[in-house]
C-alpha cells in the first residue's frame, strides 16, 4: 500500500511505483513523520512526476572490470642523444618566430647548424645535449618540436630526476601564462604532473613519463583499451570541472606506462601536452591549435565556440585508432556497441547526437566494457542498475516457468495412436505485455531539461501503457513536446508500437535508442523482444544471449533466449540458460519449472527432437524439489509422461497422469473433459474365454480357424 500522505490508497507495482499516483512510496522514516506531522505538499504539475537520477553514481565503473595484469616493460633509463633532430622537428627557439628552420631543398638534407632566415636567431640541431635552460635542467634530447614548440627531456639538478621541458611559442606562452597557476595545481593520475613555469623560454616543466603513445600491442584484450579510455575520460571530467579544454586529444598525446605498486605492476595511460589547453571563459575565440585528423570537421561549431565535446570527439577518433584492429568482428560480444559507441562520439554531420560530458561518454564505455568482458575468456557477469532506466523485474516467461494450463489438457484431442493435439506449450510474451513491462527512463542527468517539463505527460503515458490504452499514450506523449534529437522520445514510440500490435515499427526506434545507448542492456532486450515477435529468431537470439550473457539479472533476456533455443532444436542449450538463471534469486521458482519443461516439451513442428529418455528421467528427479502447489505438480507429472509416452507408448500410465488432474478441474465440465480423455487413452480391453469348443465355432480358450475373437 503507498504510504504518501496524499494517496495511501494505491498498491505499490513491480517497478517500485504506486498505481494509483504512480510514484515510489517515502522512506520509513520519512512516512512515519509525514504520519505525525502531516502537511500540505505543493501543488503537482498536473499529474505524476517521473523518478529521477540526478546524478550518474559511478560512471567509470567499467574500470574494476579490467585486470590489470599487462602491464607494458618499463623504458631503459634515457641516455643523452647523439643523433640530429629530425628536420620534421626543426623549428627557431625564439619564442616570438617559431618557424620551420634547418629543412632540405631538392632533395638535398637541411642543415643541423645555422641562423634562423626569419629573425636571425642561432639553431643548432646536430647535438641537443650540453645544454642547460634556466641554470638547472640539463637537456639529454630532444623528444619533439612542433608548431606549439620544442620538447626536452632534462635532468633537474634540484629534484634530481628527469623532467620534460616545453619551449613554448608566442601564442602558447601567452596561454600558459594564463593558466600556469590553474595547470601547476592539477593533480590527478590519469594527467601528467605540471611541476613549474620558468620565464626563460619560457618553458613549462612537466613530470616525466617514461611510456610510449597509446596503441594497441601484441596481446592486449580490447577491454584493456577500452579502460585506458575510461581513464583519460576521468582525466578530462576533471579538466572540464575546472574550465579547461585540452584541445589536442590524440594518440600521440597519451603516454602508456608500467606504474609499480603494492599490488604489482599497473598498465597505466596519462594525457600529456597541453600546448593547446583554453580556458573555456577567458577564451572566447575560435579553436586554432589542434590536430585535424582527431577535431571536429572544421565547419561543425565546435571550432567557433568549443566545449567538452571538442575533446570528447578526439577521444572518439583517439579509440577508433587504438581499437582498430581489435573490432573486425562485429559479431564477437560487445564489438558491435563499440561501433555504435564511437560512431556517437564522432558522428560528424549531426554534432547534437554526440556526447556532452566525460561521465556521459564514461557510463556507455563502461556499459560496452562490461559486454566485451562477459565473452571468453573473462566471461565476468556484472549485475548494475541503469543510470537511465528503472528496473525490470517482470519475467515474461511466456509461459515456461509455470505448468501447462488445465485448458490444454481439456482440450486436447487424442488421434489413433494416443497423440494429443494440443496448444503450443509456451508463446511469445503478448506485445501489450511487454510494453507494460519494459522500465520506464529515468530522467537525463546531462539533459535534465529535456524531461523536467515533460515530466507529468510522459508518468501518464506510462499510466496508459499499463492499461495497453496505445492511442492515449501517444497522445500523452505528443503532449510532452519531447525534441526529436533526443532518445527519449524514440523509446515511448516504441513502447506505444508493441502496444498497438506492431512489433516492426518498435523494432525501427528501439534501433535508434540503441545507437544512442550503446553500454545499455535493456534497448537490446527490447529489440530481441520484438525480433521474437516478428519470429525473426536469429536476431532474437543475437540480442538476448548478449543481455543474459552480460547479466542473467534481466530475467527476460534468460526466458526469451531458452524459448528460441528450444524452437531451434537446441533443447540441451535452452535447459542449460534455466538452469543458469535459477541462480538468480528472483527468478529461482520460475526458472526450476522452466528447466523441468524444457527437458520434455513436445513441439508440433515436424522435425523438432523428441525428449530422450535421460531428458524425462531428469525432468522427473527433480519435480519433487520444485516449489509449486499440487495442481501444478499434477501437471507437470502429466507432461513428463506424455513425454515418455513418445518413447515407451505405454498408455495406461499416460492415462493415469491425466485423470489424476481431475480433482484440480474447477468445474464439472472440465472434470468430466479430463475423464472422459483419460478413458479415451486407456488400452481397449481384449476378453479371452477358455473351454471346449461349441457348436458357434468358440471355446474358451480363444477363436477356432475361421472363427471371431473378442
Amino acid at each position: 500500500m503507498c504510504n504518501r500522505p496524499d494517496c495511501g490508497r494505491g498498491e505499490i507495482d513491480a517497478q517500485g511505483f504506486c498505481d494509483v499516483c504512480d510514484r515510489q512510496p517515502l522512506p520509513q522514516d520519512d512516512a512515519a513523520s509525514a504520519d505525525r506531522a502531516p502537511e500540505p505538499e505543493p501543488p503537482a504539475r498536473g499529474g505524476a512526476r517521473v523518478g529521477v537520477a540526478h546524478v550518474r553514481p559511478d560512471p567509470w565503473y567499467g574500470l574494476g572490470l579490467v585486470d590489470s595484469d599487462q602491464a607494458p616493460q618499463a623504458p631503459d633509463a634515457p641516455l643523452n642523444s647523439s643523433d640530429p633532430v629530425a628536420e620534421d622537428h626543426r623549428f627557431c627557439a625564439n619564442p616570438s618566430c617559431g618557424q620551420p628552420v634547418g629543412r632540405g631543398h631538392d632533395g638535398e638534407p637541411g642543415r643541423t647548424t645555422g641562423f634562423c632566415p626569419h629573425c636571425g636567431t642561432r639553431f643548432d640541431f646536430a647535438q641537443p645535449s650540453g645544454l642547460t635552460i634556466a641554470g638547472r635542467y640539463d637537456v639529454a634530447r630532444v623528444l619533439g618540436s612542433g608548431a606549439y614548440g620544442a620538447a626536452y627531456l632534462a635532468h633537474d639538478r634540484n629534484l634530481a630526476t628527469h623532467v620534460v621541458l616545453k619551449a613554448l611559442n608566442k601564442s602558447v606562452a601567452k596561454t600558459a601564462r594564463h593558466e600556469r597557476d590553474v595547470l601547476v595545481e592539477l593533480r590527478h593520475d590519469s594527467i601528467v604532473r605540471i611541476l613549474g613555469y620558468e620565464h626563460e623560454g619560457p618553458h613549462l616543466v612537466l613530470e616525466y613519463v617514461p611510456g610510449v603513445p597509446l596503441s594497441a600491442r601484441d596481446g592486449d584484450r580490447l577491454e584493456t583499451l577500452l579502460a585506458h579510455g575510461v581513464r583519460i575520460l576521468q582525466a578530462l571530467d576533471y579538466l572540464h570541472a575546472r574550465g579547461l579544454l585540452h584541445c589536442d586529444v590524440k594518440p600521440l598525446n597519451i603516454i602508456r606506462f608500467r606504474e609499480e605498486s603494492p599490488a604489482g605492476a599497473l598498465d597505466r595511460v596519462r594525457l600529456i601536452d597541453f600546448g593547446a589547453v583554453r580556458s573555456q571563459t577567458k577564451d572566447t575565440g575560435p579553436v586554432v591549435a589542434y590536430t585535424r585528423a582527431f577535431a571536429p570537421p572544421e565547419t561543425d561549431p565546435e571550432h567557433l565556440r568549443p566545449t567538452a565535446g571538442f575533446d570528447l570527439y578526439g577521444l572518439g577518433m583517439t579509440l577508433r585508432e587504438v581499437c582498430r584492429s581489435r573490432w573486425t568482428d562485429r559479431s564477437t560480444p560487445g564489438v558491435d556497441s563499440l561501433h555504435l559507441l564511437l560512431d556517437r562520439a564522432t558522428d560528424p554531420g549531426r554534432p547534437w547526437r554526440r556526447f556532452v560530458s566525460a561521465r556521459q561518454f564514461a557510463e556507455q564505455l563502461s556499459g560496452v566494457i562490461r559486454q566485451v568482458v562477459a565473452a571468453p575468456p573473462t566471461r565476468r557477469q556484472v549485475a548494475r542498475p541503469s543510470a537511465l532506466f528503472g528496473s525490470m523485474p517482470e519475467a515474461l516467461h511466456g509461459g515456461l516457468g509455470a505448468a501447462r494450463p488445465l485448458a490444454h489438457w481439456v482440450e486436447a484431442q487424442p488421434d489413433e495412436e494416443a497423440l494429443l493435439k494440443m496448444p503450443a506449450p509456451f508463446s511469445s510474451p503478448d506485445p501489450g505485455d511487454v510494453a507494460a513491462a519494459l522500465p520506464a527512463p529515468l530522467s537525463d542527468p546531462d539533459d535534465p531539461d529535456v524531461t523536467g517539463p515533460a515530466d507529468s505527460a510522459l508518468a501518464e503515458s506510462r499510466l496508459a501503457l499499463r492499461r495497453k490504452d496505445a492511442a492515449s499514450a501517444a497522445g500523452q506523449l505528443a503532449a510532452a513536446a519531447l525534441p526529436d534529437w533526443h532518445w527519449l522520445p524514440d523509446w515511448y514510440c516504441g513502447l506505444i508500437a508493441l502496444a498497438d500490435g506492431r512489433p516492426k515499427r518498435a523494432s525501427v526506434v528501439f534501433t535508434q535508442v540503441r545507437r544512442a545507448l550503446p553500454g545499455e542492456l535493456l534497448p537490446q532486450l527490447a529489440l530481441g523482444l520484438c525480433a521474437e515477435l516478428r519470429e525473426d529468431r536469429a536476431v532474437a537470439r543475437a540480442h538476448y544471449s548478449t543481455v543474459f550473457d552480460t547479466t542473467p539479472a534481466l530475467g527476460a533476456a534468460g526466458f526469451g533466449l531458452a524459448r528460441v533455443l528450444l524452437l531451434a532444436g537446441e533443447r540441451a542449450k535452452a535447459v542449460d540458460v534455466a538452469e543458469q538463471l535459477a541462480k538468480e534469486f528472483r527468478y529461482e521458482r520460475e526458472a526450476r519449472v522452466a528447466a523441468v519443461r524444457l527437458r520434455v516439451m513436445v513441439l508440433a513442428e515436424p522435425d523438432h527432437p523428441a525428449p530422450t529418455e535421460d531428458d524425462v528421467a531428469r525432468a522427473r528427479a527433480a519435480l519433487p524439489g520444485l516449489d509449486v502447489d499440487e495442481a501444478a505438480a499434477a501437471a507437470l507429472r502429466a507432461e513428463i509422461q506424455y513425454a515418455e509416452f513418445l518413447r515407451t507408448h505405454d498408455r495406461l500410465k499416460l492415462s493415469d497422469a491425466i485423470r489424476a488432474l481431475g480433482p484440480h478441474a474447477p468445474t464439472e465440465r472440465e472434470y468430466v473433459a479430463l475423464v472422459d480423455l483419460a478413458n479415451r487413452l486407456r488400452p481397449a480391453l481384449r476378453w479371452r474365454w477358455w473351454g471346449k469348443r461349441g457348436r458357434t465355432g468358440h471355446s474358451r480358450f480363444g477363436a477356432t480357424p475361421g472363427g471371431l475373437s473378442s
